[in-house]
């Protein structure tokens, strides 16, 4: 087996980590914690509360990895074991915002491989085969943090500020938005009800419209929700209960390559290596730096930072 691994900042200077951890363990486990960017910029004792959580996740993993009773442990012990580790990290932290991230991970289990995932950390067999789950929030947000950054767009030339305000409108919410000027009442309804009108979502319009006015940093309020629309699975302490979770086994003999990849990466390559990983990225910057076209996402590039951390983990001659 030849691994690669490449783990690259948002910071383009480098002068902060970011939230994505590897997990490398030839003969046990790789994989990928990936902690979401607390909104508020909320730092643990020197360590943001994206990354915390995603250190935290990674060191339960590997334990994991370690006990031979993976092998037939049920996904749903798995999910308990790391959601315990991390309650116990974060719990008592009281922190306004419950430090999450997602996780992908191939477990070697001797004759065969187990793939566990939860989230949008992908993971993709033979260059073909791929599993990832995109939660339905993260659509909502993209289209409205579109409409905002043209909104911004039309009304003076685009510089580094105007990411800046589109990103504080869709973190902060609509309702901060227009208290700070950024946009009108009146645009904020509109965007609104585009976004819901694009995504047919008239049947849950409320639920919308309350968290594009509260932002991306409420949305942890829908996490390991079973009953909400808006719901999603997540690893934030709390167990999920949704059941978005992938658990697939394969025997060794039918898996040539296993890329492991976070959403910094905004298209997926042909081919399996780092390297058309990495151009497949330079694409898209060049094509779409500010993300608001064909590889739309919640933020875009600027001069100081790249639209997210992107990691990617490649194992091949397997």
């Amino acid at each position: 087996m030849r691994l690669e691994l490449l783990n690259v900042s948002k910071y383009r200077t480098n002068s902060k980590v970011g939230d994505d951890v590897p997990i490398v363990l030839p003969g046990a486990v790789i994989g990928i914690c990936d902690g979401a960017t607390d909104p508020r910029g909320t730092v643990v004792d020197g360590i943001g509360a994206g990354r915390l959580a995603a250190l935290t996740l990674a060191t339960a993993v590997t334990e994991l990895a370690l006990d031979p009773a993976l092998r037939t442990m049920p996904g749903t012990e798995i999910l308990a074991r790391v959601s315990d580790a991390l309650a116990r990290r974060t719990v008592e932290l009281d922190l306004p915002i419950p430090p999450s991230a997602t996780l992908a991970a191939a477990f070697d289990c001797g004759d065969y491989w187990r793939f566990f995932a939860l989230g949008d950390t992908g993971i993709r067999l033979n260059g073909t085969e791929l599993f990832c789950f995109n939660k339905l929030l993260d659509a909502i947000a993209t289209h409205a943090r579109v409409a905002v950054f043209k909104t911004l767009a039309a009304a003076a030339p685009v510089t580094d500020a105007t990411e800046a305000a589109t990103r504080r409108s869709i973190l902060l919410g609509f309702e901060n938005a227009v208290a700070e000027g950024i946009i009108t009442r009146e645009a904020a309804d509109s965007i609104i009800d585009a976004t819901i009108d694009a995504l047919q979502l008239d049947d849950i319009r409320a639920l919308v419209c309350r968290f594009l006015l509260g932002g991306i940093q409420i949305q942890y309020q829908f996490g390991n929700d079973p009953e909400s629309p808006l719901g999603f699975d997540t690893l934030n302490g709390v167990l999920p209960r949704r059941g978005e979770f992938i658990d697939v086994k394969r025997p060794k003999d039918q898996v040539r390559s296993i890329e492991i990849f976070t959403d910094g990466y905004p298209c997926i390559p042909e081919t399996v290596s780092v390297e058309a990983w990495e151009a497949a990225f330079s694409r898209a910057e060049i094509e779409d730096v500010h993300k608001i076209g064909p590889f739309a996402t919640v933020k875009g590039t600027t001069g100081a930072e790249y639209f997210d951390d992107r990691t990617v983990l490649v194992a091949d001659r397997l």
